[in-house]
């Protein structure tokens, strides 16, 4: 039996628990991974179940940038390095695969309206020799894959990044013009709303056990049985799953927004290896994120709160690398918890000795890179197709 990390038992009425609802799928989790898990498995005649603990898109899939860009983190260098030429090419494969299937089934048809603005994405280094070398190697064993006319990327430098930018800090940059902004609890929720599955939200799970030759999920208001069940919980996996503690490290992403504005930055812009992340939206409003670089251990944990040492960082950052955007008051800011696992791959499995029970963590900052594909990779798993791995 798996049960969440909590010290409180339940009453003995409590414990007098009664099936709520039996349903072919359970998904647990209403954030970008498991609505499009259950978007894909209502797409192929599935009807089932989503159980949130609390809102939609609450967590992560609610409280970052709202980037869809194609590619890693670190450089694909570093990448390969760490994790091998197969699997690094395969997340760089995952991530294209996702953009190209996310724009065609909802945002290109206008199926989902959530501001999506195709004005591409940067992968920049800051104008230091080492790091845009790194980069600009990146890019050119990028293009000697078979993957590159996929990709349709190029390699910008110099006068025209600058103007681009509006920065003279940075020295090198991917730039991918199919990829772009987008509001990223909008998109959750055009998901929501094109499923022929249920959402229940406030809904917590706290244990997950066999059920003859089905799986009962343990509910607060009465528990739910399933022939199947994903836990897409990504940072909040140990809560149900233990044994990923040591896999699945939750950390704290810090953000800020300021006042609308004049709008002279285009695309997203992902600098020094994604530690710093900012775009424009329609209106001008500067989105920020980043700079944990500053308080690396503090910036562990579930606490989803800002905190001082980062948001002055943060405003050091706009004001060093983009002055023109800085003089603008800030309207909100706001943190979240990310999931990183130690080779930087989502971990995605079997549960062990409860069988049709699955679970996906780890997208390490990448959910809205990877999620919708990877919904549709956990659909065909849970149908019984021969998927191999994710990313392998």
């Amino acid at each position: 039996m798996y049960r969440s990390l909590e010290n409180s038992a339940p009453s003995l009425w409590l414990a007098r628990r009664r099936v709520e609802r039996e349903v072919p799928f359970a998904v647990v989790g209403g954030g970008l991974v498991g609505l499009s898990t259950a978007y894909w498995l209502s797409r192929r005649g599935e009807k089932g179940v989503v159980l949130e603990a609390e809102n939609l898109a609450g967590r992560a899939s609610g409280r970052n940038a709202g980037f869809l860009l194609t590619g890693s983190a670190e450089p694909f260098v570093q990448l390969r390095k760490q994790v091998g030429m197969s699997r690094a090419l395969a997340f760089w494969r995952r991530s294209e695969e996702n953009r190209r299937l996310l724009r065609s089934e909802l945002l290109d048809s206008g199926e989902v309206e959530c501001e999506f603005l195709q004005e591409g994405s940067w992968i920049a280094a800051i104008d230091e020799a080492e790091k845009v070398s790194e980069l600009r190697e990146s890019a050119e064993a990028l293009a000697a894959t078979e993957l590159a006319h996929k990709l349709n990327f190029r390699w910008v430098e110099g006068r025209e990044l600058h103007q681009a930018s509006g920065s003279s800090r940075l020295g090198g940059a991917i730039f991918q013009p199919e990829d772009g902004g987008l509001d990223p609890v909008q998109l959750a929720l055009g998901l929501a709303n094109r499923g022929s599955f249920e959402i229940h939200q406030g809904t917590r799970v706290r244990g997950l056990e066999p059920y003859g030759d089905r799986l009962r999920l343990i509910c607060e208001a009465g528990d739910t049985v399933a022939e199947r069940v994903v836990l897409a919980l990504n940072a909040y996996s140990p809560f149900l799953l233990p044994q990923l503690a040591a896999e699945v490290r939750p950390v704290r992403g810090q953000m800020l927004a300021t006042e609308p504005g004049e709008r002279p930055l285009r695309g997203v812009w992902y600098i020094d290896e994604g530690f710093q992340y900012l775009r424009q939206l329609s209106d001008g409003t500067t989105v920020l994120g980043g700079c944990r670089g500053v308080a690396v251990e503090e910036e562990v944990g579930y606490v989803e709160s800002p905190t001082p040492r980062v948001q002055q960082a943060l405003d050091s950052f706009l004001q060093d690398y983009f002055p023109d955007l800085a003089h603008r008051p800030v309207a909100r800011r706001w943190a979240g918890t990310m999931a990183f696992t130690p080779n930087g791959l989502p971990s995605i499995g079997e549960i062990p000795h409860l069988p049709g029970a699955y679970y996906a963590a780890g997208l390490g900052g990448h959910g809205l890179s990877l999620g919708f594909t990877l919904g549709r990779y956990l659909a065909q798993w849970l149908q019984g197709e021969e998927v191999g791995p994710f990313i392998g």
